[in-house]
C-alpha cells in the first residue's frame, strides 16, 4: 500500500467527535473507508463512519473518536490515504502560457502558474509590473480558445484594480 497525503484535520465539528478535513487532493469519497494519521509507531489507520462534503471541507466521523476531547487530539494532523483512492484528472489542461484577456481591460497577461486550492484554480499573472492572483472558475470565463491559447475572462468588479 502506497500512502498519499491528502490534507489535514483543521478543527473539530460538533460534540460527537467529528472533524473538518481540509484536502488538497481529490479522492473517491464513495469507496474510501479509512484515513491514516501519523502516530508514534508510524501511520495509524482510522476507519471512517461518516464522510460529508460541505463548504470546501469534509466533515468526517471516525470510528472510536466519539468526543470533542478525542477529536481535538487529531486537529492539525496530516491525513493520508491509499493512492488507489486518489482521483487523477489527466484531462485537465495546463493553463500556464495561456493569455488572459479581460472583457473590460483587454490583455491582462500570460499565466505564470496555476494553483488548485481545493475550491478553485488560482492563476498568477504579471500585469503592469504587479503580480496578481485571479480565480479561474467557470462563471468568470467567457471562452477558451485552445488553438491560440487565449482565455476570455470577466474579472469581478474591482478585483484587478485591487492590485494596481
Amino acid at each position: 500500500m502506497n500512502l498519499v497525503e491528502i490534507g489535514y484535520f483543521s478543527k473539530t465539528h460538533g460534540i460527537k467527535g467529528q472533524l473538518h478535513l481540509k484536502c488538497q487532493t481529490e479522492f473517491d469519497e464513495d469507496t474510501l473507508n479509512a484515513v491514516f494519521i501519523d502516530s508514534t509507531t508510524g501511520k495509524a489507520p482510522y476507519f471512517i463512519e461518516e464522510l460529508q462534503y460541505t463548504n470546501s471541507t469534509y466533515i468526517v466521523k471516525l470510528e472510536e473518536i466519539n468526543t470533542i476531547e478525542e477529536a481535538k487530539k487529531l486537529v492539525g494532523k496530516k491525513t493520508y490515504i491509499d493512492e488507489v483512492f486518489v482521483i487523477v484528472n489527466e484531462t485537465e489542461t495546463n493553463w500556464i502560457g495561456y493569455e488572459l484577456i479581460d472583457a473590460k481591460l483587454g490583455v491582462i497577461g500570460i499565466i505564470n502558474s496555476v494553483n488548485d486550492n481545493g475550491a478553485q484554480l488560482i492563476v498568477t499573472i504579471n500585469y503592469k509590473e504587479k503580480e496578481m492572483l485571479l480565480p479561474l472558475v467557470e462563471e468568470l470565463i467567457d471562452n477558451i480558445d485552445e488553438t491560440t491559447k487565449k482565455i476570455y475572462y470577466k474579472a469581478p468588479e474591482g478585483l484587478i484594480e485591487l492590485y494596481l
